[in-house]
């Protein structure tokens, strides 16, 4: 039994990890802030503040351009987040 609870165990294990690298090609390695807002249906105003708080700025996000970009990771991390949320006010 144990055996099996291990081999299921590093079986999802291998599922996560393939869904991460799936994830992380599918997100470009920078995002904008009005990204973020259009998909998780914040103000730009909100998911700034939000990054201001949490994040590093010129490391984790930055400007470019006049507009406002966040690294993949961030962007991973707070869509991520978002959706944690929306699921538990479901």
């Amino acid at each position: 039994m144990k055996d099996q609870n291990n081999l299921e165990y590093l079986e999802v294990k291998r599922m996560l990890s393939q869904m991460a690298t799936m994830l992380k090609m599918i997100i470009p390695h920078k995002v904008s802030v009005s990204y973020l807002a259009e998909s998780t249906n914040k103000s730009r105003q909100a998911v700034r503040q939000y990054l201001i708080n949490n994040f590093e700025p010129d490391k984790d996000f930055w400007n470019e351009g006049g507009k406002t970009y966040v690294s993949k990771d961030v962007a991973i991390c707070f869509l991520s987040r978002s959706n944690n949320n929306q699921m538990l006010a479901a």
